[in-house]
């Protein structure tokens, strides 16, 4: 089983418009909903092809949370609930095509009290069992603890339950979840520095060194993604690069958390590592191409052909 944990997700409404302009009425092309967040984005991808157990960790409350349920149940999502009375955040994404350029409008949500908290960590903790899966991505909610991540693995040894934790997160958060050594971390060029901030990383070489002798070798899995130059990670021990030929950029959002997915996709039914990242690169490759976050099979087909996947040589000392 796979848990995804979301506590803080979004009712997400991407409004496409010709040209976006101001003190005037902006009226859109077209409009897409689909519950968001951070988990829900990754379980797109992970579920594209129904063939996973996983389940969704999440706090919803109000009538927009009753609506986030109508439109996750039209996903195929299996949610692990916790109420709260709080109306669930409804978020916008305006896409100018024009220029490409995003107008990102998102509320800030409920506040998570101590007592909603510690039913949303219980129901999680008394969820999981020996050898599942828990993904965190994102940034922690706030008022979450820094280690939360660390907490929520500890207290599963602490009860004789161990997990193959994932954590795609940034700053402190990942700093204190990477001492941990998870199963796999994947975060992009700019977050590595969160957890190396002296390093320079400029080559495809220099990523190779540093996963070959600066990554803690217990991390089974650490891939970087590298934005248009692709990605490069020890995926088990295979050290590997993949890109995709040059493309014409729509809409970048989402991207990230669909590489993620599908990486778990792979994964958790024993792929091959390169044709893992493989499939994870053509997903969030066809999602930019894209004016709203989404993927279709023909278009997952005809983009796997044109992702490289290279072997990297790993040299013998520094």
């Amino acid at each position: 089983m796979i848990h995804l944990i979301c506590p803080n997700p979004a009712i997400d409404r991407t409004l496409l418009f010709e040209k976006i302009v101001r003190d005037k009425p902006n009226r859109p092309l077209k409009l897409k909903e689909v519950p968001g967040g951070k988990g829900f984005n990754v379980a797109y991808a992970l579920n594209f092809d129904q063939d996973v157990n996983f389940k969704i960790h999440t706090i919803l409350g109000g009538k927009y949370g009753e609506k986030f349920i109508q439109l996750a149940d039209s996903y195929h999502y299996p949610i692990v609930k916790t109420d709260v009375k709080t109306n669930t955040r409804l978020c916008h994404i305006l896409v100018d095509k024009s220029d490409r350029s995003l107008v990102l409008s998102q509320e800030y949500g409920f506040k998570l009290s101590s007592t909603l908290f510690n039913s949303f960590t219980n129901t999680l903790i008394n969820s999981v069992k020996n050898g599942d899966y828990i993904v965190f991505s994102g940034s922690l909610m706030k008022g979450m603890p820094k280690t939360y991540i660390e907490d929520v693995y500890k207290e599963l040894l602490n009860r004789g339950i161990k997990v193959k934790l994932v954590v795609d997160t940034s700053g402190e958060p990942l700093r204190n979840a990477y001492k941990i050594a998870p199963y796999m971390i994947k975060i992009n060029d700019e977050e590595i520095y969160d957890i190396f901030p002296d390093k320079k990383l400029s080559s495809i070489d220099d990523y190779l060194l540093l996963l070959q002798f600066d990554i803690n070798p217990k991390i089974k899995n650490f891939i970087i993604t590298l934005g248009a130059k692709g990605a490069v990670g020890r995926i088990g021990s295979k050290y590997l690069y993949g890109c995709s030929k040059p493309i014409e950029v729509k809409n970048p959002n989402a991207s990230g958390d669909f590489f993620l997915g599908r990486m778990m996709h792979g994964i958790s039914i024993d792929q091959s590592p390169s044709e893992t990242l493989r499939q994870a690169l053509a997903f969030s490759t066809s999602n930019v191409e894209n004016w709203f976050p989404e993927v279709s099979k023909k278009q997952l087909e005809k983009t796997i052909k044109e992702i490289e996947i290279n072997d990297l040589v790993v040299g013998d000392d520094k």
